[in-house]
């Protein structure tokens, strides 16, 4: 991780929600370009999942896994 993160929480934090704001920005816009309207229920569900899913992970290992709340 580089070294701004470490002394900073501030910046881990900022970086944190635009790396999931450009994830879930690019997730939908793929996602929307290729799905179709009669497409069965399914498909919908894993595409929540790869728009969302992603973003918790990240945030789950920087900030508990990681230990960003007790430097």
């Amino acid at each position: 991780m580089p070294k701004i993160f470490k002394q900073n929480k501030f910046a881990l934090f900022v970086a944190n929600i635009l790396l999931i704001l450009l994830w879930v920005t690019l997730s939908s816009f793929f996602i929307n370009l290729f799905q179709s309207e009669n497409a069965p229920f399914y498909i919908y569900e894993i595409s929540f999942l790869i728009r969302f899913l992603p973003p918790v992970w990240v945030t789950w290992f920087l900030w508990i896994k990681r230990g960003g709340l007790k430097r």
